[in-house]
């Protein structure tokens, strides 16, 4: 079976807006015809299946074309750049050369920043350690139920929270697979 590939659409009406994986959002009504160009020819090439290894090695060079006079340091800092950078991001999850975080990211940084070692955080919430440890490797998965228990102790709690990822639809901007 084949896999599906990532669709990146976009609008740029006056309410329109790209959410990036971190849930931030960026208004592309603003952009200038120039940038707007760039930004249909940069996601027309990502529709048509382009690896992320090339994409990485060719946009970022466009773009500092496009905005030629203007140092890196401001260029990082414009929308049209955060978009691009965040569709880099997810067609490089979807072809499958890195993951998006998820909770045992946070929780593995919880343990390091609270507690000397691993050991002592199961022992404290009363984890089986091994099991632990498959959590963080990320071969296991703990239930909420557990999740919960381990994690009230220590002043945390489990929430669900909107997310931006690849089956959400937005205003103008879908990402589907």
């Amino acid at each position: 079976m084949m896999a599906m590939m990532l669709k990146i659409v976009l609008g740029f009406g006056s309410d329109v807006f790209y959410e990036d994986l971190s849930g931030r959002r960026w208004t592309l009504s603003s952009l200038t015809p120039r940038e707007r160009r760039f930004l249909r020819s940069f996601v027309k090439s990502v529709n048509q299946g382009v690896s992320w290894p090339d994409l990485c090695s060719s946009w970022r060079v466009k773009l500092l074309t496009l905005y030629h006079g203007r140092s890196r340091k401001d260029v990082v800092r414009l929308p049209l750049y955060a978009v691009c950078q965040d569709i880099e991001s997810r067609v490089g999850i979807d072809q499958g050369f890195f993951r998006q975080r998820d909770y045992r990211d946070d929780l593995a940084a919880m343990i390091r920043r609270k507690f000397p070692s691993r050991y002592r955080f199961a022992k404290r919430v009363g984890i089986d350690e091994a099991l632990l440890s498959r959590v963080i490797r990320k071969k296991a998965h703990l239930s909420i139920d557990k999740l919960e228990s381990a994690l009230a102790p220590l002043g945390y709690r489990v929430a669900v929270v909107r997310s931006s990822g690849q089956s959400r639809h937005s205003h103008g901007q879908s990402v589907a697979t």
